[in-house]
């Protein structure tokens, strides 16, 4: 028997967090956990809510860029990050990135996504590396410098992210005064190459674990993936579903700009709110059976991508690049050499990322 999670960031890399968030939805849709000095919410009401709340923002008000970017060229892009903003410049910039995104059609995401596949496939961290090659080869990166382009932005999100040390930090700013050379070298001005980085940061971890927890439900069933193999169409439900049902995004951060009302409560300025995105996917006021796993939903709502002025722009292509890159596995009969036994999850308080032993 396993022990329930004892808090909603220990939830993350569980082995079954989904009856501990059920009975946060039912008991404290909303309430303050003292151990992590944070709010949480659970119910898709109150997330919901709490992501059309302008004085919800995605950095604490006192802290726009971590403290230890700044000084650095990590520090520079960071604060130019349209989803790291809110105010005016998210305003002014945020248009310009979802037009970005959309910029490609399926096709593209697909062709991109299988040549990755051919390349990667083999490779020891292949889950990882394959959104951001894929991005880099829509964004037009020349084959001589996917490599580079890759270690630089892995390299990026690792500097960036909670708790780097210093060493980190400074491979991070490296990378970054790399990728905005690249950037600009193409023309761009600075937001625009900072926001270049984003699409292949943001694609990481997300999609790494939409890569991964896609190759699990696959294996689980056999007879759902069979109908999945028939047609890319198909494929693509199956994997919006495992987003829907898995969620790779587990959880996001708002923080307080002042006192504001969120369900019936007052949280005060400065305080930290963590949004339990996986719960609210699994909230029966989102979706009808929402513990039931079926790629032919047909009204499939997540909240794995957002909602409000912060709502990712690339929900399609994250799929698009995990249909074509399994189907590609499969057609291939390289699936259980690919992706080898589950072992757990990667240590993570955000994202559910599954590890593979080959």
């Amino acid at each position: 028997m396993w022990l329930p999670p004892s808090n909603v960031i220990e939830a993350v890399t569980h082995v079954d967090p989904w009856p501990f968030y059920r009975q946060l939805r039912e008991e404290r849709p909303l309430y303050f956990d003292q151990g992590l000095r944070i709010w949480v919410a659970s119910s898709y009401a109150v997330i919901n809510e709490a992501l059309h709340l302008e004085m919800l923002r995605v950095r604490p008000p006192a802290e726009p860029v971590p403290q230890v970017l700044r000084g650095t060229a990590a520090g520079e892009v960071f604060a130019q990050l349209v989803r790291m903003t809110d105010g005016s410049f998210h305003a002014a910039h945020k248009p310009a990135v979802a037009q970005a995104a959309r910029r490609w059609t399926l096709a593209d995401v697909a062709r991109a996504s299988e040549a990755a596949t051919a390349e990667l496939w083999a490779t020891q961290d292949f889950m990882h590396e394959l959104p951001v090659q894929t991005m880099a080869r829509l964004l037009g990166v020349p084959g001589a410098q996917l490599a580079d382009t890759c270690r630089w932005v892995q390299a990026f999100v690792r500097g960036i992210a909670p708790g780097a040390d210093l060493a980190a930090v400074s491979l991070a700013a490296d990378a970054a005064t790399a990728l905005m050379a690249q950037g600009q070298a193409l023309g761009l001005q600075p937001v625009q190459a900072a926001n270049r980085i984003a699409l292949m940061q943001q694609s990481l971890d997300a999609t790494a674990g939409l890569l991964g927890q896609t190759a699990l439900l696959l294996a689980q069933h056999p007879s759902l993936a069979a109908a999945a193999d028939h047609s890319l169409d198909a494929m693509r439900g199956f994997v919006a579903e495992v987003e829907r049902h898995g969620a790779p995004v587990q959880n996001t951060r708002r923080f307080a700009a002042g006192r504001v009302l969120l369900a019936g409560q007052w949280i005060a300025a400065g305080q930290g709110v963590l949004l339990v995105l996986a719960s609210a996917n699994r909230d029966v006021a989102l979706n009808p059976q929402p513990d039931q796993f079926d790629p032919q939903r047909g009204a499939r709502h997540s909240m794995g991508f957002g909602a409000g002025v912060h709502v990712c722009p690339g929900a399609s292509v994250a799929i698009e690049i995990v249909a074509s890159c399994v189907r590609r596995i499969r057609a291939g009969g390289q699936f259980d050499a690919c992706f080898g036994r589950p072992a757990g999850f990667q240590p993570s308080g955000n994202t559910r990322i599954p590890v593979f032993t080959r």
